[in-house]
């Protein structure tokens, strides 16, 4: 006769088993998918990439173009070789960047903009154009903002302009300049 006693250890000893299993699995991390979201492989290259956003009335705002593209899915970032970015604001002259490299980051809202960066400003009716030249520059193309953190050059034909760092508003035509050192050519 089998007496209850001998299996209430086997009987504990199950229990302990099972608690500890379902214990390991409530602590373990979830598994990663292997579609390789993690990872930063491309997932999209694009030869000869451009762009355009258009305003609600069908106006052409900014042209993006770019020798390469490059997107990422894990980041959602995409790096450009040798860009081109063209902003064309109501009202104003167009605005024309061109560098080595950038990367456009939360789809598109933000641009880096890196090595041997020039911004060209036409000349308008109400002022002369404009050369800027930096190293690294932030864009953000729906406001209009241009930001450079590093050291700038402005050139007109009214006088040259080096500044630590500066802000530009397409929109309002205000530029920004910190630390300036300026040389100004009066008119004639």
């Amino acid at each position: 006769m089998v007496r209850p006693t001998s299996w209430l250890p086997l009987a504990a000893l199950g229990l302990l088993v099972a608690l500890t299993l379902w214990l390991n699995q409530l602590v373990q991390p979830p598994a990663g998918r292997a579609d390789g979201s993690k990872r930063h492989d491309p997932d999209l290259m694009v030869e000869n990439f451009s762009a355009r956003k258009l305003g609600e009335d069908g106006a052409v705002m900014y042209t993006l173009a770019a020798r390469k593209m490059v997107h990422y899915p894990d980041d959602d970032s995409a790096h450009l070789e040798s860009l081109k970015l063209e902003a064309y604001e109501p009202r104003q002259p167009r605005m024309t960047i061109t560098a080595d490299n950038g990367r456009l980051e939360q789809g598109g809202e933000r641009v880096w903009i890196e090595g041997n960066v020039v911004v060209l400003r036409e000349a308008g009716a109400k002022g002369e154009g404009a050369r800027l030249t930096t190293e690294r520059l932030l864009v953000l193309p729906d406001e209009g903002i241009a930001r450079g953190p590093a050291q700038v050059t402005l050139q007109s034909p009214s006088g040259q302009a080096q500044a630590a760092s500066f802000e530009l508003n397409n929109r309002t035509r205000v530029l920004r300049l910190d630390k300036v050192r300026a040389t100004y050519k009066p008119g004639r």
